[in-house]
């Protein structure tokens, strides 16, 4: 089992509460595939950068899981059937930048630099 995160955007329109039965769909879909989900996180609207098909925002959600390599393609082909899913990416997770991109901030004057 290897470690992978993948990104979801969804539409600005969905509701609160449909976007929680998306992301556990989303959970389902991979235990199906006998993967585990470790952490599933809304992480709220934000804006695109430049409009993607008359969108000019959309609701993040991050899912870290495990999951067999060779499933990845097939879970890949499922969430493209979901219309809901406004765009998807998945990678794979490497121990080194996953310790790196969640560690604590650094103190300011710890070096004795104010």
């Amino acid at each position: 089992m290897k470690t992978y995160e993948a990104m979801f955007i969804f539409s600005n329109s969905i509701k609160e509460d449909a976007l929680q039965k998306l992301v556990e769909q989303i959970q389902g879909e991979i235990t199906k595939l006998k993967g585990v989900v470790k952490e599933a996180k809304i992480l709220g609207r934000r804006q695109f950068a430049r409009p993607m098909q008359k969108e000019d925002s959309g609701q993040y959600v991050r899912v870290d899981f495990e999951l067999d390599p060779g499933s990845v393609a097939g879970l890949l082909a499922r969430f493209k059937l979901n219309e809901s899913i406004f765009r998807l990416q998945i990678v794979a997770a490497d121990e080194v930048t996953r310790n790196y991109s969640r560690r604590a901030p650094v103190e300011e004057g710890i070096d004795g630099i104010a």
